[in-house]
């Protein structure tokens, strides 16, 4: 396995699929550091402090895992790729009902290039939607800064943070589809890969920090629930590796 992993390095074109996808992958991290306008940070961070351990807080940071955003950084790629994903679902189930839709699957590369087409539509709109919902919740919460909360200024947040989480979802789509065009491919799972892999460093620092043998409180983690969470990480990674193989 290590030799095929040296051996990846001394072909050229290998090389250079690897060196631009790492590179897109750069920027889209890069992309968490872009804030949106006039939102408060660490308003947001208190709010995602006090949320943890509440069904709602455990479920956007499970969202969060999977789609390549965060619902607890408010920066322009906070949507990630799930509109996109969401979109590519739904035209995947109407292209099975919908007749004009399974004519263009029958006509080959040329039919999915215009399903595809459709589906890079329909996520500009599931993005709109979204973006207002997750600033509807900044708003409801005081997330939103006194400069920004009235007037004209209202209109900036509000035009501001809807034009910018959907470029970042669009562009996180267009690096994608560079990946797989120019790259190794499976973009959007990469995308989604770096997410995971970039909040791994957290997630073990808070299991350390809240580790104890004895256990005394009811937010610290014990001996089995250590094992535990090992052994279902590497049942999971191995039960992907098992149904891609497959």
């Amino acid at each position: 396995m290590l030799q095929a992993f040296i051996n990846i390095w001394k072909i050229a074109e290998l090389r250079n699929k690897l060196f631009f996808t790492f590179s897109l992958l750069a920027i889209y991290r890069i992309g968490f550091f872009i804030p949106l306008p006039g939102v408060d940070q660490q308003a947001l961070k208190d709010v995602a402090a006090r949320s943890e351990g509440t069904p709602i807080g455990d479920l956007m940071n499970f969202v969060s895992i999977f789609t390549g955003g965060s619902f607890s950084q408010s920066t322009i790629f906070g949507l990630g790729v799930m509109p996109y994903i969401s979109a590519a679902i739904i035209f995947q189930l109407l292209a099975t009902v919908l007749p004009s839709l399974q004519k263009l699957r029958e006509e080959g590369p040329a039919g999915n290039q215009k399903i595809q087409e459709y589906t890079r539509y329909a996520t500009v709109g599931l993005c709109l939607v979204q973006a207002v919902f997750m600033l509807q919740y900044m708003s409801g919460n005081g997330i939103v800064l006194a400069d920004y909360a009235l007037g004209s200024g209202r209109i900036v947040f509000w035009s501001g943070g809807i034009l910018g989480l959907t470029a970042g979802t669009i562009f996180l789509m267009w690096l994608g589809e560079q990946i797989d065009k120019y790259g190794i491919g499976n973009g959007v799972s990469l995308i989604i890969t770096a997410g995971i892999v970039a909040g791994m460093p957290t997630a073990i620092g808070m299991i350390a920090s809240r580790f104890s043998v004895a256990k005394t409180s009811d937010g610290d983690y014990g001996p089995m629930e250590v094992i535990f969470l090992t052994i279902a990480f590497v049942s999971v990674v191995a039960g992907a590796i098992i149904i891609t193989l497959g």
